[in-house]
């Protein structure tokens, strides 16, 4: 019996050993098919996110690479630009030496200028040396001339026809001097009439032949067209005196650019295009473009400036000591320099410098030695009636 039931205890363990190892078995079945979705649901979700990941990185490629298109445009422009800038700054470089190089030859031709005049300033001065010494002589002619009048006028008493003759014979004198020495044609035409006046009024017949010859050379004084020297130096002074008042180009300020401000823009929204365009506008706040039909010339600095006041006035005194001292050739050498001056250094669209050159052509048609009449003739016919009448010679 108790084999037996030993036999049915272990057959009975047996059983219960197969039926809990059904359940473990039945049991680990259910779990690992939980698993294997947890997995395939987590596979899933990461091909999802690795497919968004290079679909993004796929959009910022495309975004950066227009970004960088669009640097590079903006860049090849910019350079563009700044060899446009190099290009004008070249030109004014050269514009700039090549009026050095004018200013160098310009200062060398004054210095010969006022070398010669002063050479010149230093003839006058011998000249009007020599004028005063003849004037010395006149003035002791002149006395010398009023002895012998007051002698004939004793000798011949109260024959007053004979003073006035001797009167007209002295103004005579005294208008071929003041014409052939000083060349003032209006002082020898008022003695020629006082002249003719005095034979006038003494009321003899015999002083018409002479009357004749001075009204032939008062009227050929009156046509022989002689500038009025003075005058002539005085209108040259006064432009000389208002130079200073021409318009010169390359004297006017350049204009000056205005900062671009930049707009306010957020920290966080700042990207390579807008770091470009902030950049781009202060480049153009500090360069500035200018576009003109001719050459770029540079400005004029303030000491040629003043070079070409003094050359220009230099050659309006050297034409008004030229007119006062008889010299065509260099009077007329001078208006030209002084023309030549206005039209090359000068605002040629400024009322005063045309004023200038009108004033000028004008100036140059004047013949400051023209021909001198003859006009000893009259006195030479006064002294021979004299000496047929007896009176003094």
């Amino acid at each position: 019996m108790r084999k037996e039931e030993t036999v049915d205890g272990a057959d009975s363990d047996v059983e219960e050993g197969q039926i809990l190892e059904a359940e473990v078995v039945e049991g680990g079945r259910g779990s690992g098919g939980r698993l294997s979705l947890i997995a395939l649901l987590l596979a899933v979700l990461a091909l999802v996110l690795a497919g968004g990941g290079v679909y993004y990185s796929q959009q910022s490629r495309e975004l950066a690479m227009s970004e960088l298109q669009a640097l590079d445009q903006e860049l090849l422009a910019a350079k563009q630009a700044t060899e446009a800038v190099r290009g004008e700054i070249g030109a004014a470089r050269s514009a700039a030496d090549s009026q050095s190089q004018q200013l160098r030859q310009q200062q060398e031709a004054l210095a010969a200028q006022q070398q010669a005049l002063a050479a010149h300033k230093q003839s006058l001065a011998d000249q009007s040396v020599k004028l005063d010494e003849e004037r010395g002589r006149l003035e002791q002619a002149g006395t010398e001339i009023r002895e012998a009048i007051q002698s004939l006028h004793r000798r011949i008493g109260s024959d007053n026809n004979q003073w006035m003759a001797a009167e007209a014979a002295y103004l005579i004198q005294v208008a071929n001097h003041r014409l052939h020495l000083e060349w003032d044609a209006a002082t020898a035409i008022k003695a020629l009439q006082e002249a003719d006046a005095r034979l006038r009024d003494s009321g003899d017949p015999s002083w018409i032949p002479v009357r004749e010859i001075l009204a032939l050379e008062i009227s050929s004084l009156r046509s022989a067209g002689l500038a009025d020297i003075e005058g002539l130096a005085l209108q040259l002074a006064g432009l000389a005196g208002g130079i200073e008042k021409l318009k010169m180009p390359g004297t006017e300020p350049l204009p000056t650019a205005r900062p671009v401000e930049a707009e306010a823009q957020p920290v966080e929204g700042r990207t390579w295009k807008t770091l470009l365009e902030d950049g781009w506008k202060g480049f153009k706040s500090i360069m500035v473009i200018r576009h003109h039909g001719q050459p770029v010339g540079a400005m004029m600095p303030p000491d040629q400036q003043l070079f070409l006041q003094q050359n220009l006035r230099l050659q309006l005194e050297a034409a008004r000591i030229s007119l006062l001292r008889g010299n065509q050739a260099l009077y007329d050498t001078s208006l030209q320099t002084a023309a030549r001056l206005l039209r090359d250094h000068f605002a040629a669209d400024d009322a005063g410098v045309g004023n200038y050159l009108d004033e000028i052509e004008k100036l140059s048609k004047v013949r400051v030695r023209p021909e001198l009449p003859d006009i000893s003739a009259s006195l030479l016919a006064l002294r021979d009636t004299l000496a047929r009448t007896g009176g003094a010679q």
